[in-house]
């Protein structure tokens, strides 16, 4: 097992790191020599490379501050049980187990400016039509909504096994006490989530960095870079434009970014005991 995870995650990024380094041959993909830092200057001095890399980090933030505190209130509401509580577990498994391409051809109908749902519902309550993924303003934040549909339920579905690793006595024994909803959460059920909260972190943010599909089959990356990633620029460099070595200075760069952002997180969650 250790021999399969070396080959298939650590060698590839050793390999791109080294060929971040070296020039190519745009024909024939071959490798002319060791470059210097001239692919990282390149990359640097490239303003679709730095929108990337802005867009990169607005997509991180949003899709935490939407999924995780969504994914929260999702398994508490399966955790407590209600009569409906089964009906929406089976939602939240459907959506996470449907076919990515499926759900963004369905969510494109969805933003269609012109004849698509959400649009409708808008010119009901008297809200002119929105541009959603032809704006440079709208599209990031549109993909962002998208995706969270799409995803939110491997995070809920983590939340849910941490909550139901909280002992009911305890809450039994807190309200006994006099102690209110929010006390028992802070300090009863919050304790028990830490670690879920962090491998949720880490699922959502590593599925923040290598969002393609919705970008390459909704917006291809515009407006005016306006949905362009770390992802999908790497794809245009090396399969658009044949800049090999770009392509892995850029890969580079997002592994070195989730590395700094889950690090970041997992120090703020850690177990203070």
């Amino acid at each position: 097992m250790l021999a399969g995870l070396t080959l298939f995650q650590f060698y590839p990024v050793v390999v791109a790191a080294v060929q971040s380094f070296q020039s190519f041959n745009p024909f024939t993909g071959a490798t002319e020599g060791f470059d210097g830092l001239a692919n990282y200057q390149a990359l640097f001095s490239d303003p679709a490379f730095l929108a990337a890399l802005r867009n990169t980090i607005i997509y991180i933030a949003l899709t935490i501050a939407v999924e995780i505190p969504l994914a929260l209130f999702l398994a508490q509401l399966i955790n407590s049980r209600l009569p409906a509580s089964g009906l929406l577990r089976i939602t939240v498994i459907a959506t996470l187990a449907a076919s990515e391409t499926v759900a963004v051809l369905v969510w494109n109908r969805l933003y269609d400016p012109t004849h698509g749902l959400f649009n409708s519902v808008l010119h009901l309550v008297g809200i002119g039509a929105q541009p959603f993924l032809i704006s440079s303003v709208q599209a990031l934040p549109s993909i962002v909504v998208m995706a969270a549909w799409k995803n939110v339920g491997l995070a809920v579905l983590i939340f849910l096994a941490g909550l139901q690793n909280v002992p009911p006595d305890l809450h039994e024994a807190a309200s006994l006490d006099g102690a209110g909803p929010g006390r028992r959460c802070r300090s009863i059920t919050w304790p028990f989530l830490r670690r879920y909260a962090v491998v949720s972190l880490f699922v959502s943010t590593v599925a923040a960095t290598r969002v393609f599909t919705p970008v390459m089959l909704m917006t291809q990356g515009g407006p005016e870079n306006g949905t362009t990633n770390l992802t999908y620029y790497t794809y245009q460099q090396a399969f658009q434009f044949s800049q090999y070595g770009v392509a892995d200075a850029a890969t580079v760069c997002l592994i070195a970014i989730l590395s700094v952002v889950t690090l970041i997180q997992a120090l703020a969650l850690r177990d203070r005991e």
